[in-house]
């Protein structure tokens, strides 16, 4: 499912760009994709296209800290709840934004949930919200697309 969210990333930089599911499950299939994969991905996207920022908008006015609730300090490992708080803290995320990714994430298999998905589930909130990135912290998610930065 991962490979597929980061084909969509790197093949569509707009998601208005993005075909009708149909086509793109035809064209993601010619890519090399898996059925299951592909449908897995579709439905995890069809999920956070469904979530209208609108329902989390009370998140942006609250002035509160947040608090993981046991199950998703449960579900999330350590690593990952550092990095929804990095993001937010570091203007990369809105409280909405972190309240869709945390939903995002919590759709996917326990087994599944780890820092490189985190990073690529926040690359794909971000996608669909079509925000823009602080550039070191972009450059950090990235890296779940193509793996850690060399020195050149």
């Amino acid at each position: 499912m991962f490979d597929v969210l980061a084909y969509l990333l790197e093949e569509f930089s707009d998601p208005d760009n993005c075909p009708a599911h149909e086509d793109l499950g035809r064209q993601l299939a010619a890519a090399g994709f898996e059925n299951d994969e592909i449908s897995n991905a579709l439905e995890w996207l069809d999920g956070l296209n469904s979530l209208n920022e609108g329902a989390y908008q009370g998140a942006n006015e609250g002035s509160g800290m947040r608090v993981f609730h046991d199950e998703e300090i449960e579900r999330l490992p350590t690593e990952v709840r550092g990095l929804i708080l990095f993001l937010e803290a570091n203007g990369a995320l809105s409280p909405a934004q972190r309240e869709m990714l945390i939903d995002r994430l919590l759709a996917m298999p326990d087994d599944e949930i780890s820092l490189p998905t985190a990073k690529l589930a926040a690359l794909m909130v971000l996608w669909a919200q079509r925000a823009e990135l602080p550039v070191l912290v972009g450059e950090d998610l990235l890296t779940a697309l193509h793996g850690e930065p060399t020195m050149q």
